[in-house]
C-alpha cells in the first residue's frame, strides 16, 4: 500500500494517485483533517515488538498502516480541532496528535518522499543557503535579521532597487511575493524587530529556472520572468512567461544532487537564477514545491516520475547517507 499525506482537493496529490492507479498500486490518502470527527487511530502493542496501526475512517472499513510501504509527504494538513472552543485545551489536544501521529510515522517500515524529519530540516532557508555554498552553488549575499540598524545598513550598502526582501513562510491567509527595497519601504524598516526578514541583493537574471528533483531524475524549467510585468518574482506573473524545458551544465546537475544527498531528500522544487553572464545562482528549495505548471507547460513528466519512484520502480538514492547532523 502507498500512503499520500496530503488533502482531495490537491490537484498535484490526485495526478499521482491517478498514476499510481494505473500501476495497479493500492493508494490510500491519508487527510490528517479528518481527525478527530470523521477518523480514528489506533496502535496496539499486544506484540510489542510488532505494533498493529489502524486507521479507521467514517464509513470505511478499517486500515492497516503495517502494510504501507511507500509514504509521499506531500501536504500535511493539522487535526481540525475547531470544536475544542478553550484555547488552552485546544493546545492541548493539538500537541497530543502532533506526537500520536509523529510517533506513529517512525512506525511505518516505509520509503519516504521525504522523511517528515529531514523534510523539516530542509525547509529551513538558513540552513539551506549554507549547505548550498558548501556543496560549491553560488548563493546571493544574504541578511537574515530583527535588527533594524543592520537591515538599513545592508539596503544602503546595495542601494535602492538593489536589495530584495522576502518571508520565511506564506500561508494562503498570509502570502507575500518577493518585492525589490523601495525609499517607503525604509520609513518601515523598524517593523523588522517584530519578525526577521531575509535581504538579499538582487540577481539579474536571464531566466529563472525552476528545477525538480525526483530521486535521481532532475526536471529544469527555464521560466523567461524577464519578459513579463514583475520580473523580481516569476510566481507573480507566471501566466505571462514563457516556460520551456532546459538544459544544466553537468557541474551544476552534480551540485544539485549532491545537494539532495545531503538534505537526505527524495524530492524537492529548486529554484535558481541564471544571469546574463551564465551563472547559476541558488536561491530556495522547496521541499514540497508545485510541480504541475513545470509539467503542463514543458511536458516533462514529473508527477508520472513521483509514481514510478513510489511504486518501487525507481531506485532510492544511496549515494550518501541522509543525517540529522548537518553540522
Amino acid at each position: 500500500m502507498i500512503l499520500v499525506i496530503s488533502y482531495p482537493e490537491d490537484p498535484h496529490a490526485q495526478r499521482v494517485i491517478g498514476h499510481l492507479r494505473t500501476l495497479g498500486a493500492e493508494v490510500l490518502l491519508f487527510d490528517l483533517s479528518d481527525f478527530p470527527e470523521r477518523a480514528t487511530i489506533s496502535v496496539d502493542y499486544a506484540d510489542p515488538a510488532h505494533p498493529a496501526i489502524e486507521y479507521r475512517g467514517d464509513g470505511r472499513a478499517p486500515v492497516d498502516l503495517g502494510a504501507v510501504r511507500a509514504v509521499w509527504w506531500r501536504r500535511p494538513q493539522m487535526a481540525d480541532l475547531r470544536r475544542v472552543a478553550d484555547p488552552n485545551a485546544q493546545m492541548f489536544a493539538a500537541n497530543e496528535w502532533n506526537e500520536a501521529i509523529m510517533g506513529l510515522w517512525q512506525l511505518l517500515d516505509a520509503r519516504w518522499v521525504n522523511p517528515p524529519a529531514l523534510d523539516d530540516a530542509a525547509s529551513r532557508k538558513a540552513f539551506q543557503l549554507r549547505l548550498a555554498a558548501e556543496i560549491g552553488l553560488s548563493v546571493p549575499r544574504t541578511l537574515i535579521t530583527s535588527d533594524p540598524d543592520r537591515a538599513g545598513r545592508f539596503v544602503r550598502d546595495r542601494g535602492l532597487g538593489r536589495t530584495i526582501f522576502k518571508t520565511f513562510s506564506a500561508t494562503h491567509e498570509v502570502w507575500r511575493e518577493t518585492r525589490l527595497v523601495e525609499e517607503e519601504d525604509l520609513e518601515l524598516i523598524a517593523s523588522v524587530r517584530q519578525a526577521p526578514v531575509i535581504f538579499q541583493e538582487y540577481v539579474e537574471a536571464d531566466v529563472d529556472l525552476r528545477v525538480t528533483i525526483v530521486g535521481e531524475r532532475i526536471f529544469a524549467a527555464a521560466i523567461h520572468s524577464q519578459g513579463t510585468d514583475y520580473p523580481i518574482d516569476f510566481r507573480m506573473s507566471l501566466g505571462q512567461a514563457k516556460t520551456e524545458p532546459a538544459e544544466l551544465p553537468d557541474e551544476v546537475r552534480r551540485h544539485l544532487l549532491r545537494f539532495m544527498a545531503r538534505l537526505g531528500l527524495v524530492y524537492g522544487a529548486i529554484d535558481l537564477r541564471r544571469t546574463p553572464g551564465g551563472e547559476h545562482v541558488f536561491l530556495e528549495i522547496n521541499t514540497a514545491g508545485e510541480f504541475l505548471f513545470v509539467e503542463e507547460r514543458t511536458g516533462q513528466p514529473v508527477s508520472h516520475a513521483l509514481a514510478d519512484w513510489l511504486a518501487g520502480s525507481s531506485p532510492a538514492r544511496t549515494s550518501e547517507t541522509p543525517s540529522l547532523d548537518y553540522s
